[in-house]
């Protein structure tokens, strides 16, 4: 069943519309999660750095301060995304599929970010252990707060890789082609629309024909014998 939409590329199945909405469904609930995680990676980076005092690389890095940041701009761009208009054609508008690559384009970058950021909590928790002199004058707190750095960091990785996910599984629902396959389903759907609209024209000026075919059972008379008459 087809879905009547304003716009060029109008006719999208409901099928696909539902899909969208579960998908920006998922999105919506993948980054409240992602802006708590940013939330907690920032505050332990602050407090790392503020007990860090006279210790050595890389506990002065504060790795989760600036990989929480960074990992908070995928959170928003996922909100956005998950807020747009899904009832539009085979392709989608720019904002909208500004949102979405961005969210994807972002979700790529933070890999590596995380990915730095786990590694030095490792780094931290295994020079605090080993020597706590390198650590600063909090040696045992530092510790245990980059445990649950690297815990927050494992969390960070999840997310963006469920948000690269999620682009994988769903662009061709969101109408994310490249250019040149842009060019071909703009030019199917154009095509499609003027079939659909060359066969509702035949359609009209086709006269009705009776189940007889061209001629119908009414279009002539037949003698009909009378009905037999019935004694009591």
């Amino acid at each position: 069943m087809a879905t009547s939409l304003k716009g060029p590329n109008t006719q999208v199945s409901e099928i696909t519309l539902t899909r969208r909405t579960n998908a920006l469904s998922h999105l919506f609930k993948l980054s409240v999660v992602s802006i708590a995680v940013s939330f907690v990676s920032m505050v332990l980076g602050i407090v790392i750095l503020i007990l860090s005092g006279g210790a050595d690389f890389p506990v002065i890095a504060g790795a989760p301060l600036w990989a929480g940041a960074v990992f908070s701009v995928t959170s928003i761009l996922g909100l956005l995304a998950s807020k747009e208009d899904v009832r539009y054609g085979f392709i989608p508008p720019p904002k909208t599929r500004c949102l979405l690559m961005s969210h994807y384009i972002v979700c790529i970058t933070c890999f590596s970010v995380c990915g730095i950021c786990f590694g030095y909590s490792i780094g931290s928790v295994t020079m605090c252990t080993s020597s706590k002199e390198n650590c600063g004058t909090n040696a045992d707190q530092e510790v245990i707060l980059n445990f649950i750095a690297i815990f927050i960091a494992l969390l960070m990785v999840i997310c963006v890789f469920l948000g690269s996910i999620f682009f994988c599984v769903y662009k061709k629902a969101f109408g994310l082609y490249s250019p040149r396959e842009m060019l071909f389903q703009s030019r199917i759907a154009d095509l499609e629309s003027r079939i659909r609209t060359m066969e509702n024209q035949n359609y009209q000026q086709q006269p009705q024909e009776g189940f007889g075919g061209q001629y119908s059972y009414n279009s002539f008379s037949t003698p009909t014998a009378p009905p037999p008459a019935y004694s009591k």
